[in-house]
């Protein structure tokens, strides 16, 4: 049985955007938390490797925040030169009416930031929850994690080429994460007691 289709029409778009933004605000349209944690963190196989991903990615999603902020502040200062503008008698009228479409149209554009705005926070808080589960690494300590990691890293691609490497990140990698940051702390924690005991060694 077929259901007839409600047609939308160009004079109905505002209210269907009005829709839309309410229908979508709390689906993320980049990570979901459970991608950020299985593919982003815990794929990385070590928690030295997670540290430097978490690293990058949430370098990159403050970027896209300041971004947004700039552009928000720009708006704002271009919208009260368009009003002023507007109040002025010397703009004719045609310019007054393209002026108004550009307000509207600086106006429709963020809402649609706003929406990437809270995308963006969510994930840095996923991220930052992440982030405060591991040690604070140096290069020293990251380059200790280095060889493991590669192994660890190309074993899995040798037996769980592509969409299996994703089903062993979500299935294995994931509910295996808090022990491996636990043996990285206790390693860790042994190279300093070693650097202590041994201050010379190389």
């Amino acid at each position: 049985m077929s259901t007839a289709l409600t047609i939308i029409s160009v004079d109905k778009i505002p209210d269907l955007i009005t829709e839309i933004n309410e229908a979508f605000q709390g689906i993320p349209f980049e990570n979901s938390e459970f991608q950020t944690r299985a593919f982003v963190v815990a794929a990385q196989q070590t928690p030295a490797r997670a540290y430097r991903a978490i690293g990058l990615r949430m370098h990159s999603k403050i970027q896209a925040v300041e971004e947004y902020m700039y552009n928000q502040e720009l708006n704002k200062i271009n919208i009260e030169e368009m009003e002023a503008k507007l109040a002025s008698p010397d703009v004719d009228e045609f310019e007054k009416r393209r002026l108004r479409l550009e307000i509207i149209k600086l106006g429709r554009g963020q809402e649609y930031g706003k929406k990437l705005l809270g995308d963006c926070i969510a994930e840095l808080n996923v991220l930052y929850d992440e982030l405060k589960k591991l040690p604070r690494y140096t290069r020293e300590t990251f380059e200790a994690e280095e060889r493991r990691h590669f192994a660890l890293r190309l074993d899995r691609q040798l037996k769980a080429p592509g969409a299996m490497e994703s089903l062993a990140n979500m299935n294995v990698d994931l509910p295996q994460w808090d022990k491996r940051i636990e043996e990285s702390v206790a390693m860790l924690a042994s190279l300093e007691d070693f650097k202590k005991r041994f201050p010379n060694a190389k």
